[in-house]
C-alpha cells in the first residue's frame, strides 16, 4: 500500500475542510521522502501521528516534505527498506528495532511517540478468573509466539517464581477476532494483546478483567521512529524537519477533537473504512482504538503541562526493554542505550509552538 503525501494533503486542502491549515505549505517546493510502516495496514486515527495528521494537517509540507507512506509486514521488513536506500524513514513497535541494532545495523530510534508499555493481559470479566496469579495452569492466547510480548509475560511469571516452561501453556492466536473467539470459547483462558487490539474486541461485545502485573509497567519504549546514523550524519535537517512534523502530531492528536480525527483519518486513508458497518459504527470503533492508544502516550504530561518532552524516552525505559529481550535471547547483545535511540533531534522537536498547534487542532473540522 502506497499512500502520497502530497496528493492527499492537496485533495485535502482544495475539499475546503482544512483549507485554512494546509494551503499556505501547498507553492512549496518539496523534497520526496519515503517514511514505511511496519504494519501491513493503517487501520484507524490511533496511527495518526505519523499518517494522516501530518498528511492533512501540512505538517510534512510546512517542513518542506513530500512523504509517501509505505506499509509492510513486519518491522523487519521496513527496516530493510532504510538500510537499501528505498526509504529515509521508518515508524513501528520497538520489538523490531532491538534486533536490528543488537545485529549491528546502524539505524536508530528518534522520536518516541508511544512511551508507556501497551501490552496487557485480559480475561473474560464475569469469568472465574480474579488475578493473574489464578492463571497458573491454564492456557495463556498471545499473538504470536517470540517477540516482546512473550518474553514480557515470561519475565511476569519468573518474578512470581514460575517456569515459564511449564506453569502455562502458551499458544499463538493472532491479533484479530479469532483471538477473541478463542476466549469466548473456552480455548485460552487470558490473552495477551496490546491497546487497539482489545479496543477492536470491546467494540465486538468483549468485557475484560486486566491484568499488568510486575515489572510489565516498566517496559516502555514501545513505539518509535527510526532512520539509518549514516542519514542523521549526512542530512541532520531532513531528520530534524521530520521530528518537528512528528512532535506536531504528537500534539495535534492530545488537542483535536476525536471525531474531527477520524473523520481525518478516513478522509486521509478511505480505503481503510470499513464497508460492512453503519457511519455510527464506524466513528465508534474509531474511538475506542484512538483512546486505547492515547492512554499510552503521556499526553497530559507530554503536551498540556509540559512537565516531559514530546518525542522523548528516559533511557532507563530504553535499558529495561533492551534487558527483557537480552534475558529472553530475543537479542544477541546488549548495547549501550544511545545505540537504540538519539536525544539529538529532542529539543528540536519541543521548539515547536506547542499553544498554537494546540489552538489549530482544537479547531479543527474536517
Amino acid at each position: 500500500m502506497k499512500i502520497t503525501g502530497s496528493k492527499l494533503t492537496r485533495r485535502a486542502t482544495l475539499a475546503g475542510g482544512l483549507s485554512a491549515l494546509a494551503a499556505p505549505a501547498i507553492a512549496q517546493s518539496r523534497r520526496k521522502i519515503t517514511l514505511v510502516y511496519g504494519v501491513p495496514t493503517i487501520d484507524s486515527s490511533a496511527d495518526g501521528f505519523f499518517a494522516s495528521i501530518p498528511l492533512g494537517m501540512g505538517y510534512y509540507a510546512e517542513e518542506g516534505l513530500e512523504v509517501e507512506i509505505q506499509t509492510v509486514a513486519g518491522a523487519a521488513a521496513a527496516i530493510n527498506l532504510l538500510i537499501s536506500g528505498q526509504a529515509q524513514f521508518a515508524t513501528h513497535g520497538t520489538g523490531g528495532l532491538f534486533p536490528a541494532v543488537s545485529k549491528g545495523i546502524p539505524v536508530t530510534g528518534f522520536c518516541c511517540q508511544v512511551p508507556e508499555a501497551f501490552t496487557s493481559v485480559a480475561v473474560l470479566k464475569d469469568g472465574p478468573i480474579q488475578r493473574f496469579e489464578d492463571l497458573k495452569g491454564k492456557t495463556i492466547g498471545i499473538s504470536a509466539i517470540g517477540g516482546a510480548p512473550t518474553f514480557t509475560l515470561n519475565t511476569v511469571m519468573r518474578n512470581l517464581g514460575w517456569d515459564p516452561a511449564k506453569d502455562v501453556e502458551m499458544i499463538a492466536v493472532g491479533a484479530a477476532l479469532p483471538a477473541f473467539d478463542a476466549l469466548k470459547r473456552g480455548r485460552v483462558q487470558a490473552l495477551v494483546e496490546w491497546d487497539t487490539i482489545f479496543a477492536l474486541f470491546e467494540f465486538n461485545g468483549g468485557a475484560f478483567r486486566y491484568f499488568r502485573p510486575e515489572p510489565m509497567p516498566k517496559f516502555g519504549f514501545q513505539h518509535c521512529s527510526n532512520t539509518m546514523v549514516s542519514t542523521i550524519e549526512k542530512d541532520p535537517a531532513l531528520v530534524a524537519g521530520m521530528a518537528r512534523a512528528l512532535a506536531k502530531s504528537v500534539v495535534t492528536m492530545a488537542a483535536a477533537p476525536p471525531e474531527e480525527l477520524a473523520k481525518l483519518h478516513f478522509k486521509m486513508f478511505p480505503a481503510s473504512r470499513p464497508t460492512t458497518m453503519s457511519d455510527a459504527d464506524v466513528m465508534r470503533l474509531d474511538g475506542l482504538r484512538l483512546a486505547a492508544r492515547k492512554q499510552f502516550m503521556r499526553l497530559p504530561e507530554r503536551v498540556f503541562d509540559r512537565s516531559e518532552k514530546i518525542g522523548d524516552i528516559d533511557y532507563s525505559k530504553v535499558s529495561d526493554m533492551r534487558d527483557l529481550l537480552f534475558a529472553g535471547g530475543e537479542i544477541t547483545a546488549a548495547l549501550p542505550v544511545e545505540r537504540y535511540f538519539t536525544k539529538q533531534f529532542v529539543e528540536t522537536m519541543n521548539g515547536i509552538d506547542v499553544a498554537e498547534i494546540i489552538a489549530r487542532a482544537k479547531a479543527l473540522r474536517v
